[in-house]
């Protein structure tokens, strides 16, 4: 984990939210309760009404929840029947961000339509993530979930629409 955070932190704009991540995980090893507090945190934030929790999906935040099926769909994939989540969940967006910046590197696709469809991703993505890293630091009371944020959307490349060709130009190498 250590070498993997050094990485990390060898980016700028990754390296306070990797430190907060850090010291996060250095609290959780002298708690005798972490587990047991880390999986209170899990079900408060991720699995309660959206009263006062952070839904990791993009429905919970008055976007169109059909946009990432569209979006998978042009990238030629869908979600498996194993999967029991909404199509619309966090972790759905960044598979998809993983999977087209692998694809960036097998030629099989030209690059311009993959960069399309990613910076077209990332802006879906941008529409709700910085109300839902909000609501992470409102109430994850630990802070684990909360510092877990930024660093998922600096490793995903998710900036402000502007900015976001130019970050992923950075984030590119293969």
């Amino acid at each position: 984990m250590a070498e993997w955070f050094s990485l990390l932190k060898s980016e700028p704009p990754l390296a306070a939210a990797v430190n907060e991540l850090e010291n996060c995980i250095a609290t959780l090893t002298v708690r005798d309760d972490a587990r047991l507090e880390l999986a209170a945190d899990f079900c408060g934030l991720f699995l309660m009404t959206d009263k006062q929790a952070a839904l990791p999906y993009a429905s919970a935040y008055k976007q169109d929840e059909q946009e990432i099926k569209r979006l998978l769909v042009e990238a030629g994939m869908e979600t498996s029947g194993n999967f029991n989540e909404p199509a619309d969940h966090l972790a759905i967006y960044l598979e998809l961000l993983s999977h087209l910046h692998f694809s960036l590197g097998e030629g099989t696709v030209p690059a311009r339509r993959i960069d399309s469809l990613r910076q077209k991703t990332l802006t879906a993505l941008w529409q709700w993530l910085p109300e839902f890293a909000a609501r992470c630091h409102q109430y994850d009371s630990f802070g684990f979930y909360a510092a877990l944020k930024p660093v998922i959307a600096g490793v995903s490349g998710v900036r402000p629409p502007k900015q976001i060709t130019s970050f992923m130009r950075l984030k590119r190498r293969v």
